[in-house]
């Protein structure tokens, strides 16, 4: 069942719409898994990618595989939640195939 944001316009009393960078904020999830567009696969490769940025943002260096294919690059929520926080990876270069749920555990090369 697919739903619009007009769809809930007949139920508010107030609301509010905001303009975000839909890179940041947007990776829609609508599509079954292997289509290859709007799937569990492009919101998650999204998500990696948004952390790889936050790290580089930080002055990190997130090493790619050498295979070519994405890493497996997250940083937990509950470390950073929009890139806050992440100095302390200035300078480094951090392992690709990692999940940051420590910053005092940072995988590097």
């Amino acid at each position: 069942l697919e739903r619009f944001v007009f769809d809930v316009f007949p139920f508010v009393d107030k609301m509010a719409i905001l303009e975000v960078d839909r890179a940041e904020q947007f990776s829609p999830l609508k599509n079954a898994p292997g289509t290859g567009v709007d799937c569990p696969e492009t919101s998650r490769s999204d998500l990696i990618s948004q952390c790889i940025r936050f790290a580089e943002a930080a002055g990190a260096t997130v090493q790619m595989p050498a295979d070519g294919r994405q890493p497996n690059f997250e940083i937990s929520s509950l470390v950073s939640y929009a890139g806050e926080g992440l100095e302390s990876l200035s300078g480094k270069t951090l392992a690709a195939d990692q999940y940051i749920t420590d910053l005092a555990a940072v995988a590097t090369v």
